[in-house]
């Protein structure tokens, strides 16, 4: 049995930590904050390239159907309060009681009244509250839903408590098949570009300790060691796995790749030209995921429940 009084203790002091910090969870609220030193919320422009194109995703196929939406994971609230101002009625769920607090204070600080729809969270766990039975239109898990042991259930629950035709969405990181190759590929990007570790120390710590180096990073991107950030954090990483499961109850309507290093740069950029490297990053990455050249680490999915 997973540890979620740990998982909640853990996510409220981590942020906690952020908004001490300056973090402020609102997309239109955005401000540089840097204390983030590898991270896409050290400045709202890197948001702009990465996360955002993320979060439309779900917001376009919202605004198709409208209507009840639920946002299991919700965190702090960013989306849940986009997703609220593009007309809908929203309900955010998460395990920490910080985060849902602080979700209310922002979205009570929001001054976007028009075409607002409702919004109110809920501190809860999915997997024991109950849903209800056909009250959502739709259901979206936001990189939460590795978090979750129990992810068939989590679908089942899912799928009982929407409509008919209610859309089922999910943004989620994935390490099928992310390897060495992954790895020593980040190593060499930030090797060679300006981020927040200099030329000389880059020159040191690579030249005698790449295969070192080269496991920090896998470690880095699959949350093991010191990286993991949770203890439920690395429950489930498999697409394949969220693929099989959704496709057992839902039908798939868009599936897509995306994300094979990005996620691991682009926070880190430093210099006068690091918004013009962030976008020619992410082209490259969207590319190399597109050609197979390297393995994706994030999976969206828009699914349907049929009639």
């Amino acid at each position: 049995m997973k540890d979620y009084k740990k998982e909640a203790e853990v996510f409220d002091n981590q942020v906690k930590t952020r908004i001490d910090n300056g973090f402020i969870p609102d997309l239109r609220r955005l401000k540089k904050v840097d204390w983030f030193y590898n991270n896409v919320w050290r400045d709202p422009e890197f948001v702009k390239i990465m996360l955002i194109p993320r979060v439309n995703f779900v917001i376009d196929i919202l605004k198709e159907r409208k209507g009840k939406v639920a946002e299991f994971g919700c965190g702090y609230g960013y989306l849940s309060l986009e997703i609220a101002r593009n007309g809908m009625d929203v309900t955010g769920v998460d395990l920490s009681p910080y985060s849902i607090e602080l979700a209310k204070k922002f979205a009570s600080e929001n001054t976007y009244k028009e075409g607002f729809g409702s919004l109110n969270y809920k501190c809860d766990n999915i997997l024991t509250m109950d849903l209800g039975k056909e009250v959502f239109d739709s259901i979206v898990f936001f990189l939460s839903m590795h978090h979750l042991p129990d992810i068939e259930m989590v679908i089942s629950k899912s799928y009982d408590a929407l409509k008919d035709g209610g859309n089922f969405i999910i943004v989620e990181p994935i390490q099928d098949d992310i390897g060495k190759a992954t790895a020593e590929f980040i190593l060499a990007i930030r090797s060679v570009l300006p981020t927040w570790i200099d030329y000389d120390k880059k020159t040191e710590s690579i030249a005698d300790n790449w295969d070192k180096r080269t496991h920090d990073i896998l470690n880095e991107y699959l949350l093991e060691g010191e990286y993991t950030q949770s203890p439920n954090d690395n429950t489930c990483f498999s697409g394949k796995q969220m693929i099989k499961e959704i496709e057992n109850k839902f039908v798939i309507k868009k599936l897509e790749y995306e994300g094979a290093f990005i996620d691991h740069i682009i926070g880190g950029l430093r210099g006068e030209n690091k918004y013009k490297l962030a976008k020619i990053l992410k082209i490259i990455d969207d590319n190399m995921v597109r050609t197979g050249a390297l393995m994706p680490g994030i999976i969206k999915i828009h699914a349907t429940k049929s009639k």
